[in-house]
């Protein structure tokens, strides 16, 4: 997995260094060099054209003029502009440009010179603001992100575009845009999270000589998961297992007007690997249920205007005392019907995933995730957290991480907090990021599908949270797959059932 730190910390792993006499001065340096050798990567003829550095007082500033003066050492025509008085080793690092430069370093006030040297870069490397910034951005600093932005000119963020909060997607001034954004050492919530994450262009980490037992001692806000943490959470496929083996799922769900959804999801619990797929879905939905998944064991249960009727728990109930996992809420409807049903599972103390309407219904009774229950996973997108956890789901997406951390430990399960990123929380406060996936999943039914495939490989063997984590993974990479040869638009949930099977052998077996 890799690891996903904020401010702190970077500051935190900073200071371990120091502790084990590695300066922040050889530090700075092998970020710079390291970003120099990541430019010249991705656009060896900018690198080696007129690039400009423009550089703040901190961190940031020295990383970037470390990294011109290594682009000028090998060919490029390097010149910074200083937009403060240095400080610490990025005093060193400016004195040492001027040694190798000494023409081409500026100190400005900002203006015309700043614009006049901009106007004449090739490429810029924005080292003006870094991890330390708190609200938005003032005076020179501003003005120099502006004139970046204005410029035209293609711009490399060293760890982050100017302007970004260091430890949420959120975007609290002017924030310089960039083509490429130059991690360092690791990745931060602003890589990764929206709205920041549209500012960074493409994003690479830039290694950096931090001891490496330094890494096992952090404690990163997140991290982002890999093929092979994802093949390890896969549950095993013994040779002589049978469909017993490897688990029943019950999905309960469907009315009128919304029968593909309890569908999707039987479908996609069978595609994890599910052994026995049963649905309970209302009696008049229920033909449509069974033509759409002939795998599954379909049941009509009691109805009250197109949705499952209070009289229905009864049924669920008795259905989920042979299941390994419920899934209840796709297609579901909102009215007393569905209500009583949520109720009813959720104090049953089942495993259930819940998803869609359920998730409305935990909604109306707070208390039924404040009291005690099995063990659930939660499926919402962010208005459907912002619904539950009594928050503006416009400041749930730049802040997911903390939020889905915060509502796993509060409510005692594991909360899958839907992207991109799609956030992944268990009740002890550990937070996985699942990056796969595209625009392909913006189709009303990717959710009912991955609300499915969590349940079939929990119901398999794995724990909540890694049938939540891997499920998540592979589901991305299904939309991946669909779109190296056609349009993301075009792509629906029914496509990706067809792509999974795909999607979980490259997991298995090498990635894309």
């Amino acid at each position: 997995m890799k690891p996903v730190l904020g401010a702190e910390g970077v500051r935190g792993l900073d200071r371990a260094a120091a502790e084990r006499g590695v300066p922040p001065l050889l530090l700075m340096e092998s970020a710079g060099r390291g970003a120099a050798e990541a430019i010249r990567a991705w656009r060896p003829d900018l690198a080696r054209g007129r690039v400009l550095a423009v550089a703040g007082k901190g961190g940031n500033g020295g990383d970037a003029l470390a990294a011109a003066r290594w682009l000028g050492l090998w060919g490029a025509q390097a010149r910074a502009v200083l937009l403060g008085d240095p400080q610490g080793p990025a005093s060193d690092q400016a004195a040492a440009f001027q040694a190798s430069f000494p023409e081409n370093l500026l100190h400005v006030e900002g203006g015309d010179a700043l614009a006049a040297w901009i106007e004449d870069a090739d490429l810029i490397l924005d080292g003006i603001l870094g991890v330390g910034l708190a609200g938005p951005a003032r005076g020179r600093a501003r003005e120099a992100i502006e004139a970046l932005n204005a410029s035209g000119r293609p711009v490399v963020a060293l760890d982050l575009p100017s302007g970004l909060d260091a430890d949420t997607g959120r975007v609290p001034g002017p924030a310089v845009r960039a083509d490429l954004t130059l991690a360092m050492g690791c990745l931060k919530p602003p890589h990764l999270l929206p709205p920041a994450a549209e500012l960074c262009g493409e994003v690479r980490v830039v290694a950096v000589a931090y001891p490496p037992e330094l890494w096992g001692e952090a404690d990163p806000l997140a991290q982002v998961l890999e093929e092979g943490d994802v093949r390890a959470m896969l549950p095993p496929r013994p040779r002589f297992g049978h469909k017993g083996t490897f688990g029943r799922v019950l999905v309960v769900g469907g009315s009128v007007g919304m029968a593909g959804a309890a569908a999707l999801a039987a479908e996609g619990a069978l595609r994890a690997g599910a052994g026995l797929v049963h649905v309970l879905t209302p009696e008049p939905v229920f033909p449509i249920v069974a033509g759409l998944v002939p795998e599954a064991l379909v049941h009509p249960g009691r109805a009250d205007a197109g949705m499952l009727a209070p009289e229905a728990a009864d049924e669920a109930l008795t259905l989920a005392e042979g299941m390994d996992v419920v899934v209840v809420g796709p297609g579901l409807g909102r009215g007393p019907g569905p209500q009583a049903l949520v109720r009813a599972l959720v104090q049953s103390g089942r495993p259930l995933v819940l998803d869609a309407d359920a998730l409305y219904a935990l909604a109306q009774e707070p208390n039924l995730l404040a009291g005690a229950h099995g063990e659930l996973v939660l499926t919402p997108h962010p208005g459907e957290f912002g619904r539950l956890a009594g928050a503006d789901p416009a400041e749930v997406v730049p802040d997911k991480i903390r939020w889905a951390r915060e509502k796993a430990r509060a409510w005692g399960c594991t909360v899958v907090l839907k992207g991109p990123p799609t956030a992944i929380a268990g009740p002890g406060g550990e937070v996985l990021l699942s990056t796969t996936g595209n625009t392909a999943l913006a189709h009303g039914g990717s959710g009912d599908v991955l609300g499915g495939m969590i349940a079939g490989l929990w119901a398999g063997g794995a724990s909540p949270r890694d049938a939540a984590a891997a499920a998540a993974f592979v589901h991305g990479r299904a939309a991946e797959i669909l779109t190296c040869d056609r349009a993301p638009r075009a792509v629906l949930p029914t496509d990706l059932l067809q792509s999974l099977g795909e999607a979980f052998w490259l997991v298995k077996t090498k990635e894309l």
